[in-house]
């Protein structure tokens, strides 16, 4: 069930990306930055606690790469507009 759920929304993602990609791709950086400043914003939290151990290392480990990933995500979208730009301009 989770495959075929997945599988659609890779669909629909590509779909929207070709044909409104100012608006989808808007959208998802927008989204990805306020998702950035709440991951940075937890990952802070996470710092700035006292405590040591797994349970303060865990969530510091699962926000850095959450991050990570939410960083990567925002490059890609920008370039996916910085290309259609150029393929505008041409």
């Amino acid at each position: 069930m989770l495959k075929r759920i997945a599988l659609t929304a890779y669909a629909l993602d590509g779909w929207l990306h070709g044909n409104h990609p100012g608006l989808y791709g808007g959208i998802l950086r927008w989204g990805l930055v306020v998702s950035i400043l709440g991951s940075l914003s937890t990952l802070r939290h996470a710092i700035d606690t006292d405590s040591v151990g797994v349970g303060s290392i865990v969530p510091l480990v699962f926000q850095t790469a959450l991050l990570i990933n939410q960083l990567a995500q925002w490059h890609e979208l920008n370039e996916r507009r910085r290309l259609r730009r150029g393929a505008t301009h041409s």
